[in-house]
């Protein structure tokens, strides 16, 4: 009591209520200062917490996306992409980079395909598909004009266009024969598309054990004549 009133306090409830009322104060203070880094990571999360949002955000994006598949839609995408004769993939920034590990999973078995990261190379290839051939467009936006305008080149030229995109209305999600649709959690402002790319990466992997299955045989000497070259260098 004594100790409370040195305080300017009637009494210790009256010192709690104070203390408790001034690391309110303090803690509002301090969210209001800290800085937005990535969704809803902020400068002022310890390491463990971010290491928790970002692995729960990357789970909700894996379990909202594997919701979503249509299996018998996603058997017939497989099937055409194993019939082509030649393979297109599109893609700018984090999608490029899934788009990139995608295209050496299916050279790796045999496939032919071209993933170029240059905008200008990959219009160029747009306009030299053919009827058979397959293009795929990455883009979670489905709004970014250097993917549309390759997806309007490779339709116009009979490929058919598979685009692994959001669920929102854009041009590339009208112009694509099929969708591949992901989901992510991440915020407009984002630091980088961790959990987008998380998203694709589950589909794009799905597409290559799904075409691994269909010729499983041939596929696995590939794999492993692959895996035997490599030892080799090392």
């Amino acid at each position: 009591m004594k100790f409370a009133q040195k305080l300017g306090a009637q009494g210790f409830t009256e010192l709690r209520m104070a203390l408790i009322g001034e690391y309110s104060a303090s803690r509002e203070k301090t969210n209001a200062t800290a800085l937005h880094l990535h969704s809803s990571i902020t400068s002022d999360d310890s390491l463990e917490v971010i290491a928790r949002k970002l692995n729960r955000e990357k789970e909700l994006a894996l379990e909202q996306t594997c919701a979503l598949f249509d299996y018998a839609r996603l058997q017939k995408i497989i099937e055409v992409i194993s019939k082509a004769p030649f393979i297109q993939i599109t893609g700018l920034g984090g999608s490029a980079l899934v788009g990139r590990d995608l295209s050496f999973k299916l050279m790796k078995i045999g496939y032919r395909v071209a993933c170029e990261a240059d905008t200008h190379v990959q219009a160029t290839v747009s306009q030299a598909l053919k009827k058979g051939d397959v293009q795929i467009a990455i883009s979670y936006s489905g709004s970014k004009k250097e993917i549309v305008l390759c997806a309007e080149a490779a339709r116009k030229q009979g490929a058919t266009v598979i685009a692994i995109t959001s669920l929102a209305d854009s041009p590339l999600r009208r112009l694509a024969h099929f969708t591949l649709d992901t989901v992510s959690g991440e915020t407009e402002w984002r630091s980088s598309s961790m959990s987008t790319r998380t998203a694709q990466n589950s589909v794009t992997d799905l597409l290559f054990v799904g075409l691994v299955q269909l010729n499983d045989v041939e596929s696995l000497k590939m794999i492993q004549r692959s895996s035997e070259l490599t030892q080799r260098l090392k």
